[in-house]
């Protein structure tokens, strides 16, 4: 019987856990579209990663996911990154399942778990 209980709990656990990883993915991409003005920031250039860089303190999610076909990263409408900026040796999806990105304290690039939790910057187009 006790080994059906620690069976149970472990399942449980497990499930828990497969749970959260979901749960993480869907508030991120729900975050794909903030508000009816905004998305989830994604660098076009050198200059526009320098000012994320700056505003934020900490690594930070970025609009950018290779989710759909692995190595081929696009931003969160789907259209393909051209300007990339990776921390050397990035993007190796290190931890199977690397599909997001963030922005790291220097300004370079990390490919990172979409379950991770990290600030997200949100861009605000103008007359949205």
């Amino acid at each position: 019987m006790d080994d059906y209980i620690r069976l149970a709990i472990s399942e449980r656990a497990t499930l828990r856990s497969e749970l959260n990883r979901i749960k993480n993915w869907l508030i991120f991409s729900l975050g794909k579209r903030v508000g009816k003005k905004g998305r989830v920031a994604t660098p076009m250039n050198a200059e526009e990663n320098r000012a994320l860089k700056n505003l934020v303190t900490a690594e930070a999610f970025l609009g950018i996911t290779d989710q759909e076909t692995e190595g081929q990263f696009v931003d969160l409408t789907g259209r393909r990154v051209t300007y990339q900026n990776w921390n050397d040796g990035e993007p190796n999806n290190a931890s199977p399942g690397e599909h997001c990105v963030t922005l790291l304290s220097d300004g370079t690039w990390n490919d990172i778990a979409c379950s991770a939790s990290f600030l997200t910057v949100n861009s605000v187009s103008e007359g949205a």
